[in-house]
């Protein structure tokens, strides 16, 4: 018996969570960001997206140039079900590495799913 059941809902948010942390982090000492960054993705891949995302909230407030940070951060607002918050970090990560595919591929999972819902574009 699995005792973290993952719904279907919640199966892209993890892999869109696990294609952000694909990113190697240095072996080195690590900052407060990075710790929290750490922490953040073993707590939702247990499914505590609140502690999630306090966690990478607290890592893009150490170091707000991440966009692995701030991708992170909007998965689990996503999650969550603050999709505009998550739509914002989102479009910060962008901002942060727009060439980078996978921060990419992730919003636009996330737009799409906002339009399928009809909860609106996800678009500002």
């Amino acid at each position: 018996m699995n005792r973290f059941p993952i719904s279907t809902r919640t199966r892209p948010l993890l892999f869109a969570l696990m294609l952000c942390l694909a990113w190697a982090v240095p072996a080195v000492q690590k900052d407060s960001a990075t710790q929290q960054l750490e922490f953040g993705v073993k707590v939702a891949l247990k499914g505590s997206w609140n502690e999630a995302a306090f966690r990478f909230e607290k890592s893009v407030q150490a170091n707000a140039g991440n966009a692995r940070a701030w991708c992170n951060l909007a998965v689990a607002r996503e999650s969550l079900g603050q999709f505009d918050a998550a739509r914002q970090a989102y479009e910060k990560a962008i901002a942060l590495a727009p060439k980078e595919q996978r921060i990419r591929e992730n919003y636009d999972r996330f737009q799409n799913y906002m339009k399928s819902t009809h909860r609106g574009s996800g678009a500002p």
